[in-house]
């Protein structure tokens, strides 16, 4: 097998982890990655700034990254995390609004990157991947729902819970407990408005009581 086709089944498997191509036949991979082109960057990078227009949508192959807005002072406010599998840039693609917040690669990051025009003609060739598309952008709503309903009435723990269970993605067990990629205090501390020192107490707090482990690379929260 050539390399060029080694390459294109490789990124075939890694846009199957996205919700709008999982499970989804061989064309509908080939066709998205046909209309984009694979692009790079170094940690620490500015991928998006908050503002400017928006002509692309990026689908993450490899790395992380962090979706920020900054308030009056400076102080960084994590919306999200997003690595593998996750994409980026689409609310620009739809509404012909500037972007609503930064993106900035928390690790050496890959990324196909699609054009508004091709993606916009991709999704109108294909009414599976359409409808698709608009169910992602309504759990997207009702997540930011979410986690709005609980910055406004949870005590620090409680948006501690509410943040890990938002970014849990596997359970495991019978006792269906729910793991974590475990983040760093700061990126907690920012996702929830809360600083490093109040989210060390709170999630020592929570060992303590049982309600989490804490591992080299997870959480364990234990609902």
């Amino acid at each position: 097998m050539d390399e060029k086709k080694e390459g294109s089944i490789r990124m075939e498997e890694l846009l199957s982890k996205n919700p709008l191509f999982s499970g989804l036949e061989d064309f509908y991979l080939k066709d998205i990655i046909s209309r984009g082109e694979i692009r790079s960057w170094p940690e620490a990078s500015q991928i998006i700034i908050e503002g400017e227009s928006g002509d692309a949508v990026f689908f993450i192959i490899s790395g992380k990254v962090k979706v920020t807005l900054y308030g009056e002072e400076g102080r960084e406010i994590v919306l999200a995390i997003l690595k593998e599998g996750d994409m980026f840039g689409e609310m620009s693609i739809i509404d012909d609004k500037p972007r609503s917040a930064n993106v900035e690669a928390v690790t050496g990051l890959e990324c196909l990157v699609v054009g508004k025009t091709a993606f916009l003609d991709y999704l109108s060739r294909h009414h599976k991947v359409y409808m698709r598309f608009f169910a992602y952008l309504t759990g997207r709503l009702r997540e930011a729902t979410r986690k709005i309903g609980g910055l406004a009435l949870l005590d620090v723990c409680g948006r501690i819970a509410h943040t890990l269970i938002g970014m849990a993605k596997t359970a495991t067990g019978e006792e269906k407990v729910i793991a974590i990629e475990r983040p760093t205090h700061e990126q907690l501390a920012a996702m929830i408005g809360s600083s490093r020192e109040v989210v060390s107490r709170a999630l020592k707090k929570m060992t303590q009581e049982g309600y989490i482990k804490i591992e080299k690379d997870r959480i364990l929260l234990y609902p």
